[in-house]
């Protein structure tokens, strides 16, 4: 069975096919653990399950479930009780998707615009244009990956959660018992990270936007923007290609540098973080496991 996460304030949120669940440590140093169903789009339809399409809905419904599970991590490890609206979901994700739009679509295609006013000669070609405006999208990337790093200590307690979930995560996929002794020896990368899956996205968007309008920003903007779930669904395709085949040769040196970037997005977690991740992981595996006996319409169990 596979399964996902990612780091949330003070926890990890753990996802499998079936269910959702989350681990936050709580002020006074017990562990909040919950659980709920989790039905996914792409069960709706075979359109949503066809390749790209998949990728794309995922992404959207990893972003939805990242955001509401962050906010209420938050007032958990903080004691707040606060109830959750659809709207602070909402209002959140579309000020994260307005940054995300400023600083990785519209700043990288000014900022081109502006290297060929400064060299005296506009960049016609689109290649040479996507390849000046790739190199800065990446390098706002990593400088953003390093400054908040830089300047926040809950950032990097934030990262040592996402080390533990991915040293979890690595713990069942080896079959091992969910103890913290068994994450030990291993480092805190993981071939499906989101940090890996938008590197390659960026990667991914030099070649796809090279077949878009370059001569007024507006247009160059908006084109982009229209593509986007087209290079996130090709994105997706390659990381799970990648997790399948990552005893060969070719595909590790494909995925080497997502996997090396991870270090700016990861740190060694403690023991007791590791519990939290694996307390998480327990939760929707449990739930999966009951999910899994339940009568059929004459009464009888079906395994």
């Amino acid at each position: 069975m596979r399964v996902g996460g990612q780091a949330i304030m003070e926890g990890v949120l753990m996802r499998s096919p079936n269910f959702w669940g989350m681990a936050v440590r709580t002020p006074t140093g017990d562990m909040d653990v919950q659980a709920e169903p989790f039905n996914s789009v792409t069960k709706k339809s075979k359109l949503f399950r066809l390749p790209v399409i998949r990728g794309f809905l995922s992404l959207g419904e990893t972003l939805w479930l990242g955001m509401k599970a962050l906010t209420l991590s938050t007032n958990i490890a903080l004691g707040e009780e606060e109830d959750l609206s659809k709207k602070e979901v909402v209002g959140t994700m579309i000020f994260g998707l307005v940054l995300a739009f400023l600083l990785f679509l519209a700043a990288p295609v000014l900022g081109t615009k502006g290297v060929g006013w400064l060299i005296g000669n506009s960049i016609d070609n689109p290649i040479l244009f996507n390849l000046v405006e790739g190199a800065i999208r990446i390098g706002i990337f990593m400088l953003y990956l390093v400054g908040i790093t830089a300047v926040s200590k809950d950032i990097k307690r934030f990262f040592a959660y996402h080390g533990a979930e991915h040293k979890a995560i690595k713990v069942y996929e080896r079959g091992e018992e969910l103890v913290p002794e068994n994450a030990r020896k291993l480092d805190t990368s993981h071939v499906r990270c989101g940090t890996s899956f938008i590197l390659y996205v960026l990667v991914l968007s030099i070649l796809v936007f090279s077949l878009l309008p370059i001569d007024w920003w507006v247009e160059a903007v908006a084109s982009r923007v229209v593509v986007i779930p087209l290079v996130a669904g090709i994105g997706f395709e390659f990381i799970m290609w990648s997790a399948r085949n990552q005893g060969n040769p070719v595909v590790k040196a494909l995925i080497w540098p997502g996997l090396q970037l991870q270090k700016l997005t990861t740190r060694e977690p403690t023991d007791d973080q590791v519990e939290v991740a694996m307390a998480s992981l327990k939760k929707v595996l449990a739930k999966e496991e009951e999910a899994s006996i339940k009568p059929d319409a004459t009464g009888q169990l079906v395994i």
